[in-house]
């Protein structure tokens, strides 16, 4: 069964958070992974993909909420994302082209997810001009994700943390102060002055 917690993140409002879905309807995609994916639960803390491993299934989350993260030369953390209900989960890029993950995706919540394999996603891509066109579509709008993020990393922190919570003012309820800090790329201190400053 699916938590208390889950069940209060899926009455929140995250579809703003990953810009990729804005503008295209992936309703089709939905769909092919309910009919062609396998459901399959993940408990929190469990592990939809790690890094340096090959992403073998795409998924779309049912319920619950996933974090990926990056670990550094280093040994450091760094949260570089989010997938919630009603959106897409997993690798893109180890997906498609059966390179190396380079992030894990944990299970924040408990959460149930569609499955679907790359050869049935590559299937319905190839299924005629308009879907081969969507699939282009799908990859662009990615890319604009991330360079939109590449570019707001030269903005100051109170001006990414104000146009994250803009854009996404129930991410606050969902997730740690101290996450929120390391997807953003600064202490939770500076995080904590910033939400002060703004009550004022």
């Amino acid at each position: 069964m699916i938590s208390i917690v889950s069940c209060m993140l899926m009455t929140l409002q995250m579809n703003e958070f990953n810009t990729y879905l804005k503008n295209l309807d992936y309703s089709h995609v939905k769909d092919l992974c309910v009919e062609k994916g396998k459901l399959r639960t993940y408990r929190k803390k469990d592990f939809f993909i790690c890094q340096n491993e090959i992403e073998r299934f795409a998924g779309w989350v049912k319920e619950g909420t996933f974090q990926y993260t990056y670990i550094d030369e280093e040994g450091e953390e760094h949260i570089v994302g989010y997938s919630f209900t009603n959106e897409f989960v997993c690798d893109y890029s180890s997906f498609m082209k059966g390179c190396l993950s380079l992030v894990n995706i944990q299970a924040i919540a408990d959460c149930s997810v569609y499955e679907i394999s790359r050869h049935d996603l590559i299937e319905y891509w190839e299924t005629n001009m308009e879907t081969q066109r969507f699939g282009r579509y799908v990859a662009e709008n990615l890319y604009e994700m991330v360079y939109e993020r590449l570019l707001d990393l030269y903005c100051s922190p109170e001006i990414r943390y104000k146009k994250l919570i803009k854009r996404c003012p129930d991410l606050k309820e969902a997730v740690p102060l101290k996450n929120i800090a390391s997807f953003l790329g600064v202490t939770p201190e500076t995080i904590s002055r910033i939400r002060r400053k703004l009550e004022k």
